[in-house]
């Protein structure tokens, strides 16, 4: 099967999301929500690998996997009304339930493909001293993520491409952390250019690839390290973090038990989270 990389965009499109836009300012949510269980169930019936892949996944939790696939997509298309949302500026904070989101002060977070993780943009973007540094795959979903760029709300946010960390990059993602800024990675997918640079994970009985970069860049930058979800429940998002801190003298050992710990954190949440694990593609091939 194909990398999720290798996969075009399913179901977007400017003029969709200008119509998706401008229903969401004149009818409101439940507008942008009809929006989204039509184009899910498109993609659902349209895109045939990212379909396999999410059913391949659900025979490995034995799970039924035509059904729970159609709970996947459908509650994939509720997660991008919800990022809408919260791009635009929109987002209920009552919504989140975190404890102290005060004490993470120059904190590295490593994100996951389970939940939404996201929609904790809008919620940071009250607190004007948190500035966020954002690393992601800049070469996918190129048309959602510039529609969004164009009209979200303006945060004290940057972008970063994941796929071209520099010296310099470096450099200054350590200098912001060290002033108290958050920085946020996937620990989940593995760039297109440095698909050779992983380590091999159990996952549900199975090996799995994750990028062992972003491990690296974490503990290069000697702050704390969190692993993190963002995950709905009923209406609420419940903001689950976990703090690394299994550190030895060797700085090899310590990298072997960020590994084991992110891998079991991912394992953890996804099982407890099943039908919001938004991969899309086969994470065992």
């Amino acid at each position: 099967m194909a990398k999720w990389f290798q996969l075009s965009e399913e179901g977007a499109g400017v003029k969709r999301l200008l119509l998706s836009y401008w229903a969401y300012r004149i009818f409101g949510e439940k507008a942008l929500k009809i929006i989204a269980l039509f184009v899910s169930l498109t993609v659902f019936l349209t895109a045939k690998e990212r379909r396999r892949s999410s059913e391949k996944f659900y025979r490995l939790l034995k799970k039924p996997p035509f059904t729970s696939s159609v709970r996947q997509f459908l509650n994939y298309g509720d997660s991008l009304v919800d990022k809408f949302v919260s791009f635009v500026g929109d987002f209920d904070m009552e919504r989140f339930i975190i404890d102290n989101l005060e004490i993470y002060n120059g904190a590295f977070f490593i994100t996951s493909h389970v939940g939404n993780v996201e929609v904790l943009r809008s919620l940071i973007s009250k607190f004007k001293d948190k500035r966020i540094n954002i690393f992601m795959q800049t070469d996918a979903c190129k048309i959602f993520n510039g529609f969004l760029k164009h009209f979200a709300q303006k945060v004290n946010a940057e972008v970063f491409p994941v796929e071209d960390i520099s010296l310099d990059t470096s450099i200054r993602i350590s200098d912001r952390l060290k002033a108290g800024e958050l920085v946020f990675m996937a620990g989940d997918r593995v760039s297109a250019r440095n698909s050779n640079t992983v380590y091999e994970a159990d996952f549900f009985g199975e090996k799995i690839r994750l990028p062992l970069g972003t491990l690296r860049f974490a503990l290069m930058m000697e702050v704390p390290i969190y692993f993190i979800v963002c995950a709905k429940e009923g209406k609420n998002y419940r903001v689950l973090t976990r703090k690394f801190e299994n550190y030895t003298k060797n700085k090899k050992e310590t990298l072997e038990n960020l590994k084991k710990e992110y891998a079991e954190f991912f394992e953890e949440y996804t099982q407890r989270y099943p039908y919001q694990f938004y991969h899309f593609y086969d994470i065992t091939g």
